[in-house]
């Protein structure tokens, strides 16, 4: 895990992401197999789809601009991180998620780590980020991440409690 890093999404990583993919379908995860699986329909409209996002492009009905990265260790895509340019309640600044065949491995601290730096980039101070209350992994994510809940509110649309996080990002450096 000495390498790890953030890549924009990219032609390098195609059969890795595509693996990537494969492996939330696998693992019967279809929340986020579904939301990636054009990226094994058409690689090339997927990637350009992403980089439209970042541009505020043919955004999805109820998005913000959003820039993707891949973490890369090892030449494999093993997490997807997404920094939205704007809070988003439900949401936050940056939603993550690790292949479910490299949890438990540290990957979700790195990545979120790595992100922060990225959101720093984009002009975002306090990054906000939310997790499902029942998702003590991700929590634990957060606050290792020196996140500072801030509140916990019901998304009625998902049916479900969240915890709010607010992280520095200036604190965020290596």
């Amino acid at each position: 895990m000495k390498a790890l890093f953030l890549s924009k999404p990219n032609k390098e990583y195609q059969k890795s992401f595509e693996e990537y993919v494969q492996s939330y379908k696998n693992s019967d995860e279809n929340f986020y197999y579904n939301f990636y699986k054009k990226a094994l329909e058409n690689f090339n409209e997927y990637l350009n789809d992403l980089d439209n996002y970042s541009k505020g492009i043919e955004l999805p009905l109820g998005w913000v601009i959003t820039s993707s990265f891949w973490l890369i260790d090892n030449n494999e895509v093993v997490g997807v991180i997404r920094i939205r340019h704007q809070d988003v309640l439900a949401d936050g600044h940056i939603g993550y998620d690790i292949s479910p065949y490299h949890r438990k491995r540290g990957y979700g601290t790195q990545i979120l780590k790595l992100a922060l730096v990225e959101a720093e980039k984009i002009g975002i101070k306090e990054a906000m980020v939310t997790c499902n209350i029942d998702n003590i992994q991700s929590k634990k994510i957060i606050e290792k991440n020196n996140g500072k809940l801030i509140e916990t509110i019901f998304i009625q649309d998902e049916n479900e409690h969240v915890h709010r996080y607010s992280i520095a990002t200036s604190n965020s450096k290596f």
